[in-house]
C-alpha cells in the first residue's frame, strides 16, 4: 500500500496542508511542536475515525485535535492498495462516516460495513487491518525505541513477548498466571470456604433448607384461597338474602300501611252498615210498634142491653124507663161513634207520623247504603292498586334477583327483624372469619414473598454458579487454547520471527549478533562473538533498543497481508551516527518497495540519507 497525496483542511495545528508522497522512503521534517505527531494521528483518523469518548483521557482525541477556528474539521488522503487499486478518502471528521471514492470518481461509501460505534469499516475491510494492530506494527515512535536502565528488563521482556506470543505486551507466563489467579480469586474451588464457588454453593444449600421450610406452608394459601371463595359465595349469598329479606320487609309494611288505609276504609263501612242497621231496626221497630185501633165491641153490648132493656121496659109498658133506656142506648151509641172517631182521628195522627219517620229512616238508609257501595269501590279500588302494587314489586324484586333460587318461598313469609338480625349476624360471622382468613393469608403472601425472594435468590445463585462453572470451563478451555497456540508459535510463528530478527539485528549491528533465542522459560538468548549465549538483559540499552525495533520491523511483514507503509516517528533520535545509517540501510535494502514516512525535527537523517546516497523525498511542515 502507498499514500499518496494528504490534504488537510484543519485539525489539530495544522490547517490548508498538502503533502504528496512517493513510494520508497519519505522524510517529514518539522521543528518541535510543528504538528509531526498530529499528522501521524491525522493519518490514523482518517482510515479508522477519531474518537470521541475520553477512554480513561483528560480530553477525547476529538476534543484534542478539533480546530480552534470556524474553519472545517476536515481533510482527505489518496492511496494505492497492492493491487494497484486507487482510493480517495473524504472525511469531516463531525460525522462518523467518510466519503469513498474509487479511482474513476465513483462513490462506494455503502459497499463497506458500518460499525454503529466506529463507523465504516472500509479500510479494514481493504487491508485486514484494523486499528490497533496499525498503531501497533506500522508506527514506531520514539518512546518506544528509547529506554534507561531502569526499563531495560521491560524492553527485554517485550522483545521475548512478541517471539513468544506475536504481541510485544502480551507474555504467556503472565497471561497464564493471570488466568490461575482469576481462577483462584474469581471462582475458587469445592474446597475454598471464602471463594465464590463454594460460597455460592453453600448459599443455594441454605436457601433451599428455607424454601423446603416454606413449601410445607405455602399450600395453606391455596386452602385459604379456596376458603375464601366458598365464603365469599356464601356471604354473597347472604347478603342478597338479605336484600331481598329487606325489600320484601319494606314492601310489606308499605302493604301493610295500604292494608290499613284500606281497613280504615272497611272499618268506616262497617260503621256506615251498622247505622245502617240500627236504622233499618228502627225501621222495623216502628213497624212491630204500629199502634192498634182500640176495640169498642164491649162498649156495644151496653146500647145493646139497654135496648133489649127499654123493648122489655117498653112491653112492660114501662115508656119512661123504655124511652130512657132507649136514650141511654142512643147517648152511649152516640159516644161509642165519638170515641171511635177520635180513636180514628189519633191512630191516623200516628199513622202519618210513623209514616213519615219511616220515610226519614230509609232515606238515611239509602243514604248509608250509597256510602257503603262508596267504600265499597274505594276498598275495592284500594284493594285491586294494592294487588297491583305488590306484583309489580314482588317482579321488580324477582327481575333483580332472577338467580336467588328460593325467592318465591320468601314472599310466602312474613319478614320481620328477627330475620333480618339472623341474617345480619351470619353476614357478620361470615365476614369475621373472611377477615381472619385474609389475616392469616397476609402472613403466608409475606411467607410466599419471602419464598418468591429466594426462588429468584436461587435462581440466580444457580445462574452464577452457572456462570461461574462456565467461566472456569472458559479459562480452561482458555488455558488449554493458550497452551496449544504458545506450542504452536514455538514451533511455527517464532522460528520465522527469529529468522527474520536474526537477519534484521545482524544488518544494523554489521554482524556483531546473529542468532537469537527464546529459551523454555521465555528469557531471550543472544548468541556473542565468541559463540556463547548470554541473556539480553545483559547487553548494553543501545542493543537492546537496536534488538527491540529490529523485531518491530522484521514483524511488520508477518502481521499484515497488504506491504503497509512503515512510520517512523522520531525512532531514532537516540541513535548514534553509525546505527543510524546502518538502520537507514537496512530499510532501504529490506523494504525497497515499501513506503516508510520518517518524522523528524533534525537534520541527521536526511544528510544520513545523502551520505548513503540514498533517494528519498523530502516534506517539511
Amino acid at each position: 500500500m502507498q499514500i499518496k497525496e494528504i490534504q488537510i483542511n484543519n485539525f489539530g495545528k495544522l490547517e490548508d496542508k498538502n503533502i504528496e508522497l512517493t513510494n520508497g522512503i519519505n522524510v517529514i521534517y518539522g521543528e518541535n511542536e510543528s504538528g509531526k505527531s498530529t499528522l501521524l494521528k491525522f493519518i490514523t483518523s482518517i482510515f479508522y475515525g477519531i474518537s470521541k469518548n475520553k477512554n480513561g483521557k483528560r480530553i477525547s482525541d476529538y476534543d484534542k485535535y478539533l480546530p480552534w477556528n470556524d474553519k472545517e474539521f476536515s481533510g482527505k488522503i489518496k492511496y494505492e492498495l497492492d493491487n494497484k487499486e486507487e482510493y480517495e478518502v473524504y472525511r469531516n471528521f463531525a460525522k462518523k462516516n467518510p466519503q469513498i471514492l474509487d479511482k474513476l470518481g465513483n462513490d462506494i461509501t455503502k459497499q463497506y460495513d458500518i460499525d454503529k460505534t466506529s463507523g465504516s469499516k472500509f479500510f479494514e475491510e481493504q487491508t485486514k487491518v484494523d486499528e490497533s494492530l496499525f498503531d501497533m506494527s506500522m508506527v514506531i515512535m520514539q518512546q518506544e525505541v528509547k529506554f534507561d536502565e531502569k526499563k531495560q528488563n521491560a524492553l527485554i521482556q517485550k522483545v521475548s513477548n512478541i517471539m513468544s506470543t506475536g504481541e510485544d505486551d502480551v507474555s504467556y507466563k503472565e497471561i497464564l498466571a493471570k488466568l490461575n489467579k482469576i481462577q483462584g480469586e474469581e471462582i475458587g474451588t469445592e474446597k475454598s470456604p471464602t471463594k465464590p464457588l463454594y460460597l455460592t454453593r453453600q448459599k443455594i444449600q441454605e436457601l433451599n433448607l428455607k424454601k423446603k421450610e416454606l413449601e410445607q406452608i405455602l399450600p395453606r394459601r391455596y386452602e385459604l384461597d379456596d376458603k375464601k371463595e366458598e365464603l365469599e359465595k356464601e356471604l354473597s349469598q347472604f347478603e342478597i338474602e338479605l336484600e331481598i329479606l329487606q325489600k320484601i320487609q319494606n314492601m310489606q309494611k308499605d302493604i301493610k300501611i295500604e292494608e290499613e288505609k284500606i281497613n280504615v276504609n272497611i272499618n268506616s263501612k262497617r260503621e256506615i252498615e251498622n247505622k245502617k242497621k240500627e236504622e233499618e231496626e228502627n225501621l222495623e221497630s216502628i213497624k212491630t210498634k204500629n199502634i192498634t185501633k182500640k176495640s169498642f165491641k164491649l162498649l156495644y153490648i151496653i146500647p145493646i142491653l139497654l135496648t133489649i132493656f127499654s123493648v122489655i121496659l117498653f112491653v112492660l109498658k114501662q115508656k119512661i124507663f123504655s124511652v130512657i133506656g132507649l136514650a141511654l142506648a142512643i147517648i152511649v151509641i152516640c159516644t161509642i161513634f165519638l170515641l171511635k172517631l177520635n180513636e180514628k182521628k189519633k191512630y191516623n195522627n200516628i199513622k202519618n207520623q210513623e209514616k213519615e219517620e219511616k220515610s226519614k229512616i230509609r232515606n238515611k238508609i239509602d243514604i248509608l247504603e250509597n256510602e257503603i257501595k262508596e267504600k265499597e269501590k274505594i276498598i275495592s279500588e284500594k284493594q285491586n292498586e294494592l294487588e297491583a302494587k305488590k306484583k309489580l314489586k314482588e317482579q321488580e324484586i324477582k327481575t333483580k334477583f332472577y338467580k336467588y333460587e328460593n325467592i318465591e318461598e320468601l314472599f310466602k313469609e312474613d319478614i320481620e327483624n328477627s330475620n333480618l338480625i339472623n341474617e345480619q349476624k351470619m353476614i357478620n360471622d361470615v365476614k369475621l372469619e373472611l377477615k381472619q382468613i385474609e389475616i392469616e393469608k397476609d402472613e403466608i403472601v409475606k411467607k410466599s414473598e419471602v419464598f418468591t425472594q429466594i426462588e429468584e435468590e436461587i435462581e440466580n445463585l444457580e445462574e452464577k454458579l452457572t456462570e461461574l462453572l462456565d467461566y472456569n470451563t472458559s479459562i480452561n478451555i482458555a488455558k488449554d487454547a493458550l497452551e496449544k497456540a504458545y506450542m504452536s508459535l514455538r514451533e511455527n510463528v517464532t522460528p520465522k520471527f527469529t529468522l527474520n530478527l536474526q537477519k534484521t539485528i545482524k544488518n544494523i549491528t554489521d554482524g556483531k549478533y546473529n542468532t537469537i533465542k527464546i529459551n523454555e522459560e521465555n528469557e531471550l538468548m543472544v548468541e556473542t562473538q565468541n559463540g556463547s549465549f548470554v541473556e539480553a538483559d545483559v547487553l548494553s540499552i543501545g542493543t537492546i533498543d537496536q534488538l527491540y525495533l529490529s523485531l518491530r520491523i522484521s514483524s511488520i511483514g508477518e502481521l499484515a497481508k497488504e506491504n503497509m507503509p512503515i512510520i517512523l516517528d522520531e525512532t531514532f533520535a537516540y541513535f548514534d551516527t553509525e546505527r543510524l545509517k546502518n538502520i537507514l540501510n537496512f530499510l532501504n535494502t529490506e523494504y525497497k518497495n515499501r513506503q516508510i514516512l520518517i518524522l523528524t525535527c533534525t537534520n541527521r537523517e536526511i544528510e544520513s540519507l545523502e551520505e548513503l546516497n540514498i533517494s528519498y523525498n523530502k516534506i517539511e511542515l
